[in-house]
């Protein structure tokens, strides 16, 4: 839902990378923003010293997108898109995602299953909307609902924030992740849905690299 924003979005963030930054640099800040959002939910959770970390979740994770955000604008920009960089851009996305989250794994009583669904449902979602580019009369989906990667990224920021200021409520975020991971799921079933409309009364050939 809020990838429609997007272009409002750019727009934001634009000035962030001025005249210096590259793309490469965008990329490695959003490396480290993924880093710091996975070592802060994990510090926050473990000590009750560090639990003041958990206040920097969403500021890292609204980094994150922007840097995310930068390093496709600068690459258009300096026209220096490649088959590569966008691979990489793909799996940052699947990749970062479960860093930042998958800490909560060894969070002492922390989720464990109702987390795993959650990354399996991202997982799914992400290669849906890639598979959607490879369909007749497809495009990279990014359609939502309320669980595409900025969705995600304010309900664990938001998660974040009710953690710092309610520790009691750690024994109901497995029930807060399978909301989201419902969310994620009909994300994943919303991108089915439009590829297969938008292929529909497109002839259709499957390849594989020996041939039909």
């Amino acid at each position: 839902m809020l990838y429609l924003q997007k272009g409002r979005f750019q727009r934001v963030v634009r000035w962030l990378g001025g005249s210096w930054m590259t793309p490469n640099m965008a990329t490695v800040g959003a490396v480290l923003c993924i880093a710091a959002v996975s070592a802060c939910f994990y510090l926050g959770l473990t000590w009750p010293n560090t639990r003041y970390v958990l206040l920097l979740i969403p500021i890292f994770l609204f980094l994150r997108l922007a840097m995310n955000t930068l390093d496709g604008l600068l690459a258009r920009e300096l026209n220096q898109g490649s088959v590569a960089g966008e691979i990489w851009n793909e799996a940052l996305d699947v990749l970062g995602d479960t860093i930042c989250y998958g800490s909560l794994f060894f969070v002492p009583d922390g989720p464990q299953a109702s987390l795993v669904i959650l990354l399996l449902a991202i997982w799914a979602a992400e290669f849906f909307g890639v598979l959607g580019k490879g369909m007749p009369g497809g495009v990279r989906r990014h359609e939502s609902f309320l669980g595409g990667k900025p969705d995600r990224a304010v309900w664990m920021g938001l998660l974040a924030l009710i953690l710092y200021f309610a520790p009691g409520f750690m024994p109901y975020v497995p029930y807060y992740l399978a909301g989201v991971s419902a969310l994620v799921i009909l994300t994943a079933l919303l991108r089915i849905h439009q590829t297969v409309k938008a292929a529909a009364g497109k002839p259709y050939t499957s390849f594989t690299w020996i041939g039909r």
